[in-house]
C-alpha cells in the first residue's frame, strides 16, 4: 500500500493528491495505544476497509495487524474512497476525515438449552454485565440461567408468558412477566448458590381479561405495568406481598390476587406491544408505549394520562431507548428497524433530563429493512450506545451501528437455516459483546461478540 506523507506539495507546501489518489486524515477515539497523527496523507483512492486498514497498522506500528471499521461524517464507509467522493460529489482534493474503531470479528455462537416450548423472552437478571439471566416460556414457565447453565425452572402460570421485564436487586431480582390469561404474573428471584423464587403474585384489571402481551417494571420497583390485545395499559403499584421474598418459608405461598389497577391508559387501537418506563435522568416520571397502531405513545404516571401520540408509520413489534441519548429504535412487521430522535425541552424539576408532553416530538433520523421477514425485536446496548441488536423470524441476529443502519455490521444466521429458518423471537444483552438469543424452536443461544484486540 502507498501512503505519501507530504511528498505531493502544491505551492502551499500542503499534500496534493494526484490521479486515483485521495488525501485523508484518519482520527480516532480509541485508547492511547491506537492513537496516530492527525496529518493529511495521500493513499491510493481505490483502498477500501482491509487496504484502509493496513494502512493504520503501519501508521501505528502493531506487530499484529488489527481490523478496523472506518466512518465518514458519522457513516461507515462500505465503498472505496473513491467510489465515495465519486457518489457525493467531491473533489479528490476535498480531504476525508476517516474515524476508525474496531471492527467485529465473526460471533461465536454458543447454545445453552433447549426447552420443550418457544422462547417468549429474555432478560438480564443482574446490573451489567450480568452474568444471570431468564428466559421464559409459552408454557407458563420462567428458566433461570447462570452463564450457559440453567440453575432454576419455575412456574408463573399455566398460561403462555410473553413480554418480560426484571429489576435487579441485592439477592437476585425482581421479575414481572406478561400473562396470556390476561393477567401480569409478579416474583422475586434469588441468584447465588442456591437459586430460589417466591410465591408469584398475579395481578389482574377489573375489565374482562384478554392475553397481555407486553410488561414493564419502574426503575425504582414501585410501579408495574401491562399490556396486550385489549389496547389498554394498566398499572400497578407494587405492594410489600408483590415480591414476596423466597426465603420466607420452605414452601411456596400460593398466588397472592392484587385486581385493583391503580390506572388505566387507554389510547392504543391495537395490540400493545412494547412498554418501558423511562429512565429518571432522561424522561422522569414516563411510561412509553408501542403498539401494531403504528404509533408510540407517553404517558405520564404522576398525572396518570397521555401526553404524546407519535406516528411511527409501521406496526411496532418493540422499541427500546438509547442509554446515553435521547433516541428510540422501533423494529417492525416488515423487517424495518428505525432510528427515532426525541426532541423536547429540559425538564424543570430534573437536571439534564427532558420533558416529554405535548410539545415533544419524535422526527426519524434511519429506517432500514434489517430483516426478511418480521423484526420481532429490537434491543440497545446499554453498555455500549453504539451497538444495537435485533432478530427476527429470517433466523438472523443483527448487530447494527446506530451511526449508519444501513448496513448491519454483523448478520449471524443463528439455529436452524434450512428448508425454513427458526424464528428468532426474542434477545437481551448480558454485557457490551455477550448477548441471548430465544427461538421458536426452544432454543436459547449465547452470542460473543469479541473484537480482534480482545481476543
Amino acid at each position: 500500500v502507498l501512503v505519501y506523507i507530504g511528498t505531493m506539495a502544491s505551492s502551499s507546501g500542503m499534500p496534493k493528491p494526484g490521479g486515483g489518489e485521495a488525501l485523508v486524515v484518519f482520527f480516532t477515539k480509541l485508547p492511547e495505544k491506537f492513537q496516530v497523527p492527525e496529518e493529511e496523507l495521500v493513499i491510493p483512492a481505490n483502498l477500501e476497509r482491509y487496504g484502509l486498514s493496513e494502512v493504520v497498522n503501519r501508521l501505528i506500528g502493531h506487530e499484529q495487524p488489527v481490523p478496523f471499521d472506518f466512518l465518514v461524517e458519522g457513516e461507515f464507509l462500505r465503498t472505496s474512497i473513491g467510489t465515495y467522493l465519486e457518489v457525493h460529489k467531491l473533489s479528490a482534493e476535498k480531504i476525508l476525515r476517516l474515524e476508525f474503531v474496531l471492527a467485529l470479528r465473526e460471533p461465536e455462537q454458543s447454545s445453552v438449552d433447549e426447552a420443550p416450548e418457544w422462547i417468549s423472552s429474555v432478560v438480564a437478571l443482574e446490573a451489567y454485565p450480568s452474568t444471570w439471566f431468564a428466559a421464559t416460556l409459552y408454557d407458563g414457565t420462567v428458566r433461570i440461567y447462570e452463564e450457559s447453565e440453567m440453575r432454576l425452572s419455575t412456574r408463573l402460570s399455566d398460561h403462555g408468558l410473553a413480554g418480560v421485564a426484571a429489576l435487579p436487586t441485592s439477592r437476585g431480582s425482581q421479575l414481572v412477566a406478561a400473562c396470556q390469561d390476561g393477567t401480569l404474573r409478579a416474583c422475586a428471584l434469588q441468584c447465588g448458590r442456591s437459586p430460589k423464587a417466591g410465591a408469584v403474585a398475579s395481578l389482574a384489571p377489573s375489565a374482562p381479561p384478554k392475553a397481555m402481551q407486553a410488561a414493564a417494571l419502574s426503575e425504582d420497583g414501585t410501579l408495574l405495568a401491562a399490556g396486550g390485545w385489549s389496547t389498554e395499559v394498566f398499572v400497578w403499584n407494587a405492594e410489600p406481598e408483590t415480591f414476596s421474598d423466597p426465603e420466607t418459608s420452605g414452601k411456596r405461598k400460593a398466588p397472592a390476587n392484587q385486581a385493583q389497577a391503580k390506572f388505566t391508559l387507554p389510547g392504543h387501537s391495537q395490540v400493545v406491544t412494547a412498554l418501558s418506563f423511562g429512565r429518571k435522568e432522561q424522561f422522569p416520571f414516563t411510561l412509553l408505549s408501542g403498539s401494531w397502531d403504528c404509533s408510540i405513545r407517553v404517558w405520564d404516571v404522576a398525572a396518570a394520562s397521555g401526553v404524546c401520540n407519535w406516528p411511527v408509520a409501521r406496526a411496532v413489534t418493540s422499541f427500546t431507548m438509547n442509554p446515553s441519548m435521547p433516541q428510540l429504535a422501533t423494529s417492525h412487521e416488515d423487517g424495518h428497524v428505525s432510528l427515532w430522535d426525541i426532541r423536547a425541552s429540559p425538564h424543570v424539576s430534573v437536571a439534564g433530563a427532558l420533558s416529554l408532553d405535548a410539545s415533544a416530538g419524535l422526527p426519524l433520523l434511519a429506517a432500514q429493512v434489517t430483516h426478511q421477514r418480521m423484526a420481532q425485536q429490537v434491543a440497545w446496548c446499554n453498555e455500549d450506545a453504539n451497538r444495537l441488536a435485533s432478530v427476527g423470524h429470517d433466523g438472523h441476529l443483527c448487530i447494527l451501528d446506530p451511526r449508519c443502519l444501513r448496513m448491519p455490521l454483523q448478520a449471524v444466521p443463528v439455529g436452524k437455516q434450512v428448508p425454513t429458518p427458526n424464528k428468532l423471537l426474542c434477545v437481551a444483552w448480558l454485557s457490551k459483546d455477550t448477548l441471548v438469543v430465544g427461538a421458536s424452536d426452544g432454543k436459547v443461544s449465547r452470542i460473543s461478540l469479541k473484537s480482534e484486540s480482545e481476543m
